[in-house]
């Protein structure tokens, strides 16, 4: 804390230990897209990136993907918001090298006993894995929306999800998605601060926050090297979505490896299903209907 104001160290001294913890570590995630130097160094051929609005289904995607020897996901290392992606996937490469796992939020335990996606903190688990130079590396942060233009050639598994239901969902999951804002890093630095001046309400700042997310997504889904993966294929063609990624990384994958929730998602409300209607702007764009 040396080097913050007076009354910014104040503010931390007065958070309980667990806060302070919280608050150190987002300080320490100091990478932001656009002081990376051009062009961005791109990671390997065999690489490829998980990304969208958050609540999308990024997490089922990279559970579905953890799939080793022939393909290995890492879900939200914390070092993805610290070290450039070329950077990033070396070191993770360099990692699984040694037939260990340690990286990551997704509890490989939890899925490889029954299929469920449960989150663990990063670095908690060592969990082996085999896999070997030609292995398919995919790292998943939703916020990695944000290298689409700056990595043109890097392969793009981009999760898209229907406006009503996904903004529902922020409201729900809590946290800052609730306030329609996202971790407070320096990577989402510029989104939370346009978000925060645009409105004091965080139920409109939830709509602004899937928009501000998904019109900066609309542009590049055109493009050979980037793959939409809608979340609502999961319950209506699971098979044919999987082989559709399939022939996007040009690997084998097996169906059904995590658990898909049999449960329908809850319907959103009359509040959500207005602001959705008032305020909306990508619906059409991303192909979803808001009436």
């Amino acid at each position: 804390m040396a080097g913050l104001p007076d009354t910014a160290r104040a503010a931390v001294q007065r958070l309980s230990p667990r806060h302070r913890r919280w608050r150190r570590l987002l300080d320490s995630l100091t990478l932001d897209p656009d002081r990376l130097p051009r062009p961005v160094d791109a990671p390997g051929p065999r690489d490829f990136v998980i990304c969208g609005c958050p609540r999308t289904g990024t997490a089922l995607l990279t559970a579905m993907l953890f799939q080793p020897p022939r393909v290995v996901t890492v879900m939200e290392p914390w070092d993805g918001m610290r070290l450039p992606p070329a950077e990033l996937f070396e070191s993770l490469r360099a990692e699984v090298a040694t037939g260990r796992l340690r990286r990551g939020r997704l509890d490989l335990d939890a899925l490889e006993r029954d299929g469920s996606v449960v989150w663990c903190r990063d670095g908690e688990s060592d969990h082996p894995v085999e896999a070997g130079p030609d292995s398919q590396l995919g790292v998943k942060w939703p916020a990695f929306w944000r290298y689409l233009e700056l990595l043109p050639a890097t392969r793009f598994l981009v999760c898209l999800r229907d406006p009503a239901t996904t903004i529902q969902s922020f409201a729900h999951v809590g946290g800052r998605l609730a306030q329609g804002l996202d971790y407070d890093t320096a990577f989402n630095r510029v989104m939370n601060d346009t978000l925060t001046a645009a409105t004091a309400e965080p139920a409109e700042r939830r709509v602004l926050l899937y928009d501000y997310i998904n019109e900066r997504i609309v542009p590049h889904l055109s493009r050979p090297n980037v793959l939409a993966v809608r979340f609502e294929r999961w319950f209506t063609e699971p098979d044919a979505l999987v082989a559709d990624v399939r022939r996007f990384l040009g690997v084998e994958l097996r169906t059904g490896v995590a658990r898909v929730d049999a449960r329908p998602p809850r319907a959103p409300d009359d509040e959500t299903l207005a602001l959705v209607q008032r305020y909306c702007r990508t619906a059409e764009p991303l192909g979803y209907s808001v009436s």
